[in-house]
């Protein structure tokens, strides 16, 4: 290309001012902006998806160590289970079986030995407030409280919440795990539960309690007396629980029904 004294003139890019260089316009960023918000949104039901079910995998593994831990356990104990203090109370609260810690205080030898004398008590009998599934985790069956927690779990008593309080002695709140546990005995009949009642017993499920306490919603797992765990699809049972714990009689009727009726499933 000939300038007007008759010399090349040098390429268009060159005349271009240094350091400039050519943006989006607004039409492209707004078209940009579109894909990437419609493929995000193609895309986010499938995570969401892969996460649950990658969740549930944890879960059930969960599950098998806590019945690895109930099998030792019964093993050592002629095949009895934890004991759940609500089943033994006058009206039995079965509500209350994802329950590990009483909450009311935590040396068992506070009005007999002075604080000198409990540190010579052996660790696990020094503290007394250890309660059903707990009781694995105080005679040390299980060294860690992760496998109390539903990773899918979004509401209360989260294993990010609740991590710091197994090991603080002086706790006198309640704690909890998110699996719901059969307990001792059949709080109806009054007949002791036994490992020994193989895959017909269920041992443990998601929790039962609230809405916020049934972790994955479009079902559960539920381990059993011969350590399977097995997954269960059902979309009613949160739809049976309530947002609260049930304060009257026909609240905790419904819910011991809809308790009962999952621990007697086969």
């Amino acid at each position: 290309m000939a300038c007007a004294n008759g010399t090349s003139c040098p390429p268009l890019q060159r005349l271009r001012p240094q350091g400039y260089r050519r943006g989006f316009s607004l039409l492209e960023l707004i078209v940009v902006i579109s894909i990437t918000s419609l493929l995000l949104g193609l895309l986010m039901p499938a995570l969401s998806s892969v996460r649950e079910n990658a969740n549930r995998v944890l879960c059930g593994s969960n599950q098998r160590q806590l019945g690895q831990a109930l099998t030792m356990y019964s093993g050592d104990r002629r095949n009895r289970l934890p004991v759940a203090s609500v089943l033994d109370l006058p009206v039995p609260d079965p509500s209350l079986l994802a329950r590990v810690r009483k909450g009311v205080g935590s040396l068992v030898s506070i009005n007999t030995y002075s604080y000198n004398d409990v540190r010579n008590i052996p660790i696990p009998l020094q503290d007394s407030t250890w309660d059903g599934l707990g009781e694995l985790y105080r005679l040390r069956y299980l060294d860690t409280p992760e496998p109390y927690y539903c990773p899918s779990h979004k509401g209360e008593h989260t294993l990010l919440e609740c991590s710091d309080l197994w090991d603080d002695p002086l706790v006198m709140d309640p704690l909890f795990g998110n699996y719901h546990y059969v307990g001792h005995k059949d709080w109806r009949t009054g007949r002791r539960r036994s490992l020994l009642q193989g895959r017909e017993l269920v041992l443990a499920t998601d929790g039962l309690r609230t809405k916020s306490d049934f972790s994955h919603g479009v079902g559960y797992n539920t381990l059993r007396g011969d350590g399977s765990v097995t997954w269960k699809d059902d979309v009613i049972v949160r739809t049976n629980l309530s947002y609260l714990p049930p304060s009257d009689v026909d609240g905790l009727r419904d819910l011991d029904d809809l308790i009962y009726e999952i621990f007697s499933s086969e």
